[in-house]
């Protein structure tokens, strides 16, 4: 519940008129606003909240925030109106008030890559012990992590918040936001360079995050990647490392390969241990599943509990998730999102997989690296030819870069997703493996969906 006297301090607004004086919860969405809330109408490149006030008011019958330079579009507007130098900075400044009057400990975690997965493991492991709160899916940018802050309920004893970034500063507000008590970095990799320009602007922009960690809180670095530890300036904080490869504080160590079961393996705890088993497929994955165990015993969660929290945990569609179609071939559907990291990774555990047939990729373009698109899509195809993938099914504009790249008879580039299914369709046979993956602008589930 907010008072009229809240919102004001929070966004440091001016009150127009005052017809509500209370308001049950916040919204940004006209179409499903309840009873009584406050609307604050989000402004972007192709759209403006502000047309959708009086709409919002109609559902609601509560009241809205407005940008002083839209004062123009209220003239007959009914309910509370509270005046603000800018909206989305409004709805943060209020998930920041919000956070600042809740007790309980604050993980966020932020990278190039595993940010979702990491969460929802963690999100598992701590909510089979304590009352857990995190943001869904991979509502990780300024309004949906704004909205998950909003929007917590009863009395959760810890908060978890994946953080994600397309452009410089993104991080810093964010973790201004979530203020968190512990911080987690999975690793650095090119992505989004369209907005962070290369990998130094990547680095730069996550390392915000541990430098936002409040003092003396715990900070759990990924010993493995090159980038993290060399440029890592202590702020006070209590330090932890994690590795697979290199020696840390929290070490993984793979016991058995399962193939399609996963794996089995122990992660060593300064003393302490826990071997579990998990149906995750790639070794990016056990990354994932490091990150989440290290974060969860650092924060206390006992070795037991982490172990089951693992192995209650199933990957979920288009994020590494095998498919066994009733045709008889398998389906790996990683169509959520790529980068040049993840890409290699996917492929990476492709070639590895067990397979009695044919391993086939199909593969969509990598969006948002700005002036280093062709030099990626170029090294992917130096990586594919060098693969253990024997049939590449590119679709898209980018990956014309990675067609040049590889032998004709090898690799297909199709202008339609229609013809690529329909090719696939009359060449896939009982035991072939099928990875598929682009970045989401691409839709790659659509081509899972048809091949299933």
């Amino acid at each position: 519940m907010w008072s009229v006297g809240e919102v004001v301090e929070a966004v440091r607004g001016v009150p127009l008129r005052i017809e509500r004086q209370t308001f049950p919860d916040v919204s940004t969405d006209s179409r499903d606003i309840g009873e009584g809330e406050l609307f604050v109408p989000i402004t972007g490149k192709t759209f403006d909240g502000h047309l959708f006030i009086d709409a919002a008011y109609e559902r609601s019958h509560g009241g809205a925030l407005c940008e002083k330079g839209r004062k123009d579009i209220l003239n007959g507007v009914k309910g509370t109106v509270i005046l603000v130098e800018d909206t989305t900075q409004a709805l943060l400044d209020m998930a920041r008030y919000k956070r600042m009057r809740t007790k309980g400990t604050f993980v966020a975690l932020t990278g190039s890559n595993g940010k979702t997965t990491t969460k929802e493991i963690l999100a598992r492991i701590i909510g089979g012990v304590h009352p857990v709160h995190y943001n869904e899916k991979n509502y990780n940018n300024l309004i949906g992590v704004s909205k998950s802050i909003l929007a917590i309920k009863g009395a959760p004893e810890f908060f978890i918040f994946e953080l994600g970034t397309n452009s410089r500063g993104e991080i810093k507000q964010l973790a201004k936001v979530t203020e968190p008590d512990v911080s987690l970095i999975t690793n650095i990799n090119p992505s989004h360079l369209q907005g962070l320009g290369d990998l130094e602007g990547v680095l730069e922009e996550k390392l915000d995050l541990f430098y936002l960690t409040k003092e003396g809180g715990k900070v759990l670095v990924n010993a493995d990647d090159p980038y993290l530890l060399p440029r890592y300036k202590d702020k006070g904080h209590d330090l932890k490392t994690f590795a697979i490869v290199n020696e840390a504080d929290f070490r993984l160590t793979i016991d058995e390969d399962l193939g399609w079961d996963g794996y089995i393996f122990t992660i060593n705890f300064s003393g302490d241990s826990v071997k579990a088993r998990t149906n995750l497929l790639g070794r990016h994955n056990l990354y994932n599943i490091l990150s989440a165990c290290s974060v969860a015993y650092a924060v206390g969660i006992d070795t037991i509990r982490i172990g089951e929290g693992v192995e209650k945990f199933s990957p979920y569609s288009m994020r590494f998730r095998p498919v066994r179609s009733p045709k008889g071939h398998i389906i790996v559907d990683d169509s959520y999102n790529a980068n040049p990291s993840s890409m290699e990774w996917a492929i990476s555990t492709l070639s590895t997989l067990p397979c009695s047939g044919k391993r086939v990729a199909i593969v969509g373009d990598m969006k948002e690296l700005g002036e280093k698109t062709s030099y990626y899509h170029k090294e992917l195809g130096r990586f594919l030819k060098k693969s253990g993938v024997d049939q590449i099914m590119l679709i898209g504009d980018e990956v014309k870069e990675t067609f040049a790249e590889l032998e004709e008879g090898r690799a297909r580039l199709f202008e339609s997703k229609p013809s690529l299914i329909d090719y696939v369709k009359k060449h896939l046979s009982d035991g072939d493996v099928v990875l598929v993956k682009g970045s989401r602008a691409a839709k790659m589930e659509e081509i899972v969906e048809a091949l299933i």
